[in-house]
């Protein structure tokens, strides 16, 4: 449950009264990206670079319909929202990674 009563699945992050995620807490970041040789490696690589140990076990990869893009979710476990923006900051700055959610 969050701290306002709401239940949460889980795995999901925790949010206050407020609707804001409480620190720290494990977060799912996705990226899509091109279905390119490396786009795995670079994300993994951005996202480490902040500082993020990463568990490979939970990294989860979907293609498109088509095979153009693929959908990256990594689960990271994040201590601050400075911290969470920084890793999205770093996604969108690759030129594999189409979008952010």
């Amino acid at each position: 449950m969050t701290e306002s009563g709401k239940p949460t699945a889980p795995g999901e992050p925790t949010v206050d009264e407020q609707g804001d995620l409480v620190f720290p807490c494990r977060y799912p970041v996705k990226a899509m990206t091109r279905t390119e040789e490396q786009a795995l490696e670079q994300v993994v690589g951005a996202v480490s670079a902040q500082g993020i140990t990463l568990d490979r076990e939970t990294i989860q990869l979907r293609p498109s319909r088509n095979g153009t893009f693929q959908s990256i979710t990594l689960q990271v476990e994040v201590t601050s929202r400075t911290q969470l923006e920084q890793i999205y900051a770093a996604l969108r700055a690759l030129d594999v990674v189409v979008m952010t959610l």
